[in-house]
């Protein structure tokens, strides 16, 4: 079976070579480019975190979810180990100032979350009931 490049003439050909040559060359340069954009300080710590909270949210998530194996049995050495570093004198601030960060971050989201849905309740005509 003959290839269709056997059939192009010889200029034709050697055009196509030199404008794959351009575009191979030119795709080169963009990776090299974003490769430089992406390694710079701010670029890797913004990745780094990304992955650390999408970990965390994902273990959070699955020990909450009630799948099969999450139960209190298979939960319940996590949360000792999680209490026994409060009685460690050089821990107790750090997890209080983390606790009481962590409040504030989940009044702070509640709060964004109950003003996305009375703005969506009053967007749709629904009366806005307060509870």
């Amino acid at each position: 079976m003959a290839d269709s490049k056997d059939n192009m003439p010889i200029d034709a050909r050697r055009r196509r070579l030199l404008a794959e040559g351009a575009l191979y060359r030119l795709s080169i340069i963009d990776a090299r480019t974003q490769l430089h954009a992406n390694l710079t300080a701010p670029a890797l710590a913004k990745t780094a975190m990304h992955r650390m909270v999408g970990a965390l949210s994902s273990s959070i998530g699955g020990i909450f979810s009630g799948k099969a194996g999450n139960t209190l049995q298979s939960v319940a050495p996590l949360f000792m180990s999680v209490l026994s570093l409060l009685p460690k004198q050089r821990l107790r601030k750090p997890l209080l100032y983390c606790g009481a960060l962590g409040v504030g971050v989940g009044v702070a989201l509640a709060g964004y979350l109950l003003r996305q849905r009375r703005a969506r309740s009053e967007q749709e005509g629904e009366p806005v009931v307060e509870e």
